[in-house]
């Protein structure tokens, strides 16, 4: 019985190693690699291109001017320059002021004309009618509409001004125009202005809500008076 106590504890210690080797080491997961440097660069996404407006063409802008008038006006062809692109009326979209010469009178004074006829220099109401001299000057501003501004077929909102075409004709942002007169009152800015010169006076025509105003710096008092039916923009961007 002894004898047999002992063969077992014998038999026990040998199967020891034997259990304890037969269990594998457990796989060690690597490790990601560390960057000693700057972390790799990551692709910059391109930037949106801005819009670019073109330069202006003549046939564009006798395109336009038909457009509008059809048949009643041209491009007046004596004036230097006789057109100018600016965002007139502060929407974000370009805008056509060109000069132009009246020469079917009875379509340019028909009683519902598909545009608004305004004299930014006088105090007379648009109510009252004003009719169209022949050979007249004038600028006309067409108003620009969706992705091709003044030239897309469907831009026809146009303001007719009379006693508005000076000398030395410039387009000038709201910045330079307040640059240009600090310390003087100016009237409420929202676009583009066109400076000239009228009758030896230095001034600009400006966007007044519903028309287009006249200010001269020297006796501008700060009393804007905006008059005519509102014509808002048909779209804004």
């Amino acid at each position: 019985m002894k004898e047999t106590a002992t063969l077992f504890l014998i038999v026990s210690l040998l199967a020891i190693p034997m259990f304890g080797c037969s269990s594998a080491p457990k796989a060690v997961a690597e490790a990601p690699p560390t960057y000693k440097g700057a972390p790799p660069e990551q692709p910059a996404t391109p930037p949106v291109a801005a819009k670019v407006a073109s330069a202006p063409k003549l046939t564009e802008v006798q395109d336009a001017i038909k457009r509008v008038f059809k048949d009643a006006a041209v491009l007046y062809p004596d004036r230097n320059p006789n057109f100018l692109v600016g965002d007139f009326n502060g929407d974000a979209s370009q805008d056509l002021a060109v000069i132009i010469k009246p020469v079917k009178l009875d379509d340019m004074n028909q009683s519902f004309r598909p545009w608004l006829l305004r004299d930014p220099r006088s105090n007379v109401s648009p109510k009252l009618r004003m009719p169209i001299a022949k050979d007249e000057t004038l600028l006309a501003v067409i108003h620009g509409y969706g992705a091709n501004d003044w030239r897309d077929p469907e831009a026809t909102q146009t303001f007719v001004l009379k006693n508005a075409v000076g000398d030395d004709l410039k387009v000038q942002t709201g910045k330079e125009v307040a640059a240009a007169n600090a310390g003087r009152k100016l009237p409420q800015l929202q676009g583009d202005l066109i400076g000239e010169t009228i009758q030896g006076a230095q001034g600009y025509l400006y966007y007044a809500t519903s028309t287009y105003s006249w200010y001269d710096p020297k006796t501008f008092k700060g009393v804007e008076e905006a008059s005519g039916v509102f014509h808002r923009a048909r779209t804004m961007k």
